[in-house]
């Protein structure tokens, strides 16, 4: 299965013209005509687009499609991580809506490809490398910690969620398996399996560890930009932090690990030991419980009425493989 092919947009993207954007950037461009605005794609939600100057120069124009504060988020986000891991810088920002109905920020343009392109082709080289790169810039972003866990307001400060157990971890996941959306897109039938095999395997949860990290929520290989430099390869990007809070760093290696089947993958064994190495800290069960916590993110994912075909049937397909690989899961912690 490949990461997130086809997946739908779950909201349309907003494409200003021209002469609407020269207004909403004429602040920050200080006079410099734009000479090219080409739509980015790979994002499913907010509208990416890159805006070439006069003097080539490149930045992107980022749209937050929802309301809310995830635009003041990212901002306030990226620029605490700035100097300490690849991101964009952010130039511009607008949350007023007096210029265009949605906020958006200006970031820098960042060079690369997406590292999902390396797991395309599969060069065991470059998935070796890329898992060492990838594993160390994780344990720097894990290494930022906070007050307490919870989610971010427009300012960072904490809006305290904790799943500190078991008792926990099942009301949440209930919450969202009794939603209507969910019900209908999963069928009862796998609401009740989900459930189930929850309930068992739920005590793992107990003894999470720490909780106060900064966790990006969204961290896979469509999200990290890498070139090559000499023989390996180099992060030069972790983009879209909208998603960012304070929690377990599992909630980060669940996601990044979502798509690996149940083998030990050439990019699955340097990332971990390259995470351990540069000072992440993982508990005896990592895996079980990384994919326990990525099993929310699954059911809430199926929580939206414009989910699609091709996305609902990727879900469903890995909610199935998280509970038939579960021995594995087992016997890969013991490998790593």
């Amino acid at each position: 299965m490949e990461l997130k092919a086809g997946w739908e947009r779950t909201k349309p993207m907003i494409l200003p013209d021209h002469p609407t954007i020269s207004v909403m950037l004429k602040e920050m461009l200080n006079g410099k005509p734009i000479t090219r605005i080409e739509p980015l794609g790979g994002g499913l939600s907010n509208s990416n687009l890159k805006i070439t100057l006069q003097n080539e120069e490149t930045i992107v124009l980022r749209i937050y499609n929802d309301g809310g504060k995830k635009a003041e988020i990212e901002k306030e986000v990226l620029q605490l991580v700035q100097g300490k891991l690849p991101v964009p810088e952010v130039l511009y920002h607008d949350f007023s809506l007096s210029l265009l109905e949605y906020p958006f920020l200006v970031l820098t343009w960042v060079d690369g490809f997406q590292l999902s392109e390396l797991f395309q082709k599969g060069d065991p080289s470059d998935l070796a490398n890329s898992g060492n790169e990838v594993g160390r810039h994780l344990a720097e972003m894990h290494s930022i910690q906070f007050s307490s866990p919870g989610f971010f307001d427009a300012t960072l400060k904490i809006q305290e969620f904790e799943i500190s157990g078991a008792a926990s971890f099942l009301a949440v996941l209930d919450e969202i398996l009794r939603d209507r959306q969910v019900m209908q897109n999963l069928g009862s039938d796998m609401v009740h399996k989900i459930g189930q095999f929850a309930k068992e395997q739920a005590p793992l949860l107990d003894h999470l560890g720490n909780q106060s990290s900064l966790v990006h929520s969204d961290f896979n290989a469509l999200n990290i930009l890498v070139e090559r430099e000499g023989n390996g390869i180099r992060v030069t990007g972790i983009l879209d932090w909208e998603f960012a809070f304070s929690n377990s760093p599992l909630i980060d290696i669940g996601n990044m690990l979502r798509y690996e089947n149940g083998d030990v993958s050439l990019f699955m064994g340097p990332f971990i030991s390259s995470y351990r190495d540069n000072g992440g800290i993982l508990p005896q069960h990592w895996l079980q419980q990384a994919k326990l916590l990525d099993l929310i993110a699954l059911c809430d994912l199926a929580n939206n009425e414009e989910c699609g075909e091709v996305r609902l049937r990727d879900l469903q397909k890995l909610i199935r493989q998280t509970m038939n690989e579960w021995d594995r899961y087992s016997t890969i912690q013991e490998m790593l």
